[in-house]
């Protein structure tokens, strides 16, 4: 992934702070959450989303910095990285509003499935001129062994990339089969940013 690729993310995480958070320097953001997994099968998805609407209170193009100020009056000052294209554009009582998304996956990989390269990004940013914007998807994917079950307790402990072990729940309507032991459980998170300016 790109340097600009992750300082986008990363301005995008500054912004999305928190559900509805009314603390100092915090902004206000919508937040949902929805989960769905088949009867049954080990594994499932859950996507959540934030959004928030800003308006920009104060540009400092020395510094590179900006105040974003929501509709409950808390504010938040960021700064903008050199690969924020269109900085100069920003201008008091721009419209600003950021949506994240992410999904996790996950499921049980099949065996004689192959698997992902682990990693994969894009980058889209707002043509010189425009308004400052971004569009950024980034796609993580890791995978665990499943080396241990505990049918009584309905857990199973899983062997992470680093060598490290972790013990996780596992869902009352899932056939824990001996079959499991040794297969490789997958997670593989999505994140999408979506961040835009309109001119007032």
């Amino acid at each position: 992934m790109s340097t600009s690729h992750l300082l986008y993310l990363s301005l995008a995480s500054s912004l999305l702070l928190g559900c509805q958070s009314n603390a100092d320097n915090e902004l206000a953001t919508d937040y949902s959450r929805t989960a769905a997994y088949a009867e049954g099968v080990p594994g499932g998805v859950v996507q959540e989303t934030e959004e928030l609407d800003a308006s920009v209170s104060a540009v400092d193009t020395t510094k590179r910095t900006f105040t974003l100020r929501d509709n409950l009056g808390n504010s938040r000052t960021l700064h903008a990285p050199e690969q924020m294209q269109n900085f100069e554009q920003l201008k008091v009582g721009d419209k600003v509003r950021a949506v994240v998304t992410q999904e996790r996956i996950v499921y049980l990989r099949q065996p004689g499935e192959p698997a992902e390269d682990g990693a994969a990004g894009m980058l889209a940013t707002a043509p010189l001129g425009d308004k400052p914007g971004v569009l950024a998807a980034d796609t993580v994917e890791v995978t665990a062994l499943v080396k241990g079950m505990d049918t009584v307790l309905r857990t199973a402990t899983l062997q992470l990339p680093d060598g490290s072990e972790r013990t996780i729940k596992v869902r009352p309507d899932v056939d824990m089969k001996t079959e499991y032991l040794g297969r490789q459980v997958v997670l593989r998170v999505t994140t999408a940013v979506a961040i835009s300016v309109v001119p007032q």
